[in-house]
C-alpha cells in the first residue's frame, strides 16, 4: 500500500480532542525522531492521520494484518462461513468486513481523544505505509462519540459487516471488555487518565523492521514526559506478550476470557490486559 496524495481540504480530518500540551508535546517527539531517522535508506517516518483517505488506509492495513494473523478478536463475530474462507486462504471479504469496523472506530476515536498513526517508508514506487495503529489520549474537552455519529456510521457499519444479531453481540463483547478493563484499573490503583494504545498493526512483509518500535516510541517518550500510564489490550498474548510488549516494559495485570457462543465463530479466547508504568527520566551527571 502506498501513501495516498493529498486529498482536498473537505476530506481533512476534524483537529485532534486531545489536551493541547500532549498534543504539542506529540508533535515535537515525532519529529524528533523522524529527523533522527531521516539519514536511513529508506527514510522511515511516522506522522498522525489527517486526512479521511489516511484514516481509511489505515483500516484496510489493519483489517489485513489482523486476518492475516488469525486475530480471534477481530474473527470471532464473522459469520462461520467467513472464517472457514480465511482458514482455506481466501480472506478478501473478512478483510473488507473488518476494514469497514476499523474504519468507523477510527473515526469514533476522534471525538473522545483518538488519533491514527502511520509509519512508512520510501520505495521506488513512492511512500509505502507498513504500519497502522489507532490511540486514545486525554481529551482537550471530554465528551463521547455523538448518537448521530453512531447512527450513520456505526450501525451501518456493524450491519453490513456482522448482521444484526452478531452485531449486537460484538458490540456486547467490546462494551464487556472496556468495562472489564477499567474495572481492573481501578481494582489495581492505577489511574484512568493515560495513554491507550487501542489497536495496531505491522504489514506482515515488513516484520522485523522496527516498525512498531517507531509507532510506539513517541507515545512511550509522551508517557514518561507527563508520568502516564500506558494500557493496551493484547489480542493475540500467545504471540504478541512476550514477544512484543514485554519489550516495550508493558506488564500483565489481568485477563477477560470471551467464552464459547453461538455468535462467536472461533470458541473461547482470552483478551490480556496490560499497562507500562511511566520510566522517571535518569538524571544527567
Amino acid at each position: 500500500m502506498t501513501a495516498p496524495t493529498m486529498p482536498s481540504a473537505s476530506r481533512a480530518l476534524r483537529a485532534p480532542n486531545v489536551e493541547p500540551a500532549l498534543l504539542q508535546g506529540l508533535h515535537e517527539l515525532i519529529a524528533d525522531l523522524n529527523m533522527a531517522d531521516a539519514d536511513l535508506q529508506d527514510r522511515p517516518r511516522v506522522e498522525i492521520a489527517c486526512t479521511r483517505q489516511q484514516v481509511a488506509l489505515a483500516a484496510q492495513l489493519m483489517a489485513h494484518a489482523f486476518v492475516h494473523n488469525r486475530d480471534k478478536g477481530w474473527l470471532a463475530w464473522l459469520p462461520p462461513s467467513e472464517v472457514a474462507r480465511v482458514r482455506c486462504g481466501d480472506s478478501g471479504r473478512a478483510r473488507k468486513k473488518i476494514a469497514r469496523v476499523i474504519d468507523y472506530l477510527c473515526m469514533a476515536a476522534t471525538f473522545e481523544g483518538g488519533l491514527v498513526l502511520l509509519e512508512s517508508a520510501q520505495t521506488t514506487q513512492g511512500r509505502e505505509v507498513r504500519g497502522a495503529s489507532l490511540w486514545g489520549l486525554p481529551p482537550a474537552m471530554p465528551r463521547p462519540e455523538p448518537w448521530w455519529h453512531l447512527a450513520a456510521f456505526g450501525a451501518p457499519a456493524a450491519l453490513r459487516s456482522y448482521g444484526p444479531l452478531r452485531a449486537a453481540a460484538a458490540a456486547g463483547a467490546a462494551n464487556a471488555l472496556v468495562r472489564a478493563s477499567l474495572q481492573t484499573l481501578r481494582e489495581q490503583g492505577f489511574p484512568q487518565r493515560c495513554i491507550y494504545a487501542q489497536m495496531g498493526c505491522v504489514r506482515p512483509a515488513h516484520q522485523g523492521r522496527r516498525v512498531s518500535r517507531r509507532m510506539f516510541e513517541p507515545f512511550r517518550l509522551l508517557a514518561d514526559r507527563f508520568d502516564l500510564l500506558y494500557r493496551l489490550e493484547s489480542s493475540s498474548p500467545e504471540t504478541n506478550d512476550q514477544r512484543v510488549f514485554s519489550n516495550f516494559r508493558f506488564e500483565k495485570i489481568g485477563e477477560h476470557r470471551f467464552g464459547a457462543s453461538r455468535f462467536n465463530s472461533v470458541g473461547p479466547y482470552t483478551i490480556s490486559l496490560m499497562v507500562r508504568r511511566p520510566q522517571p527520566e535518569m538524571p544527567c551527571r
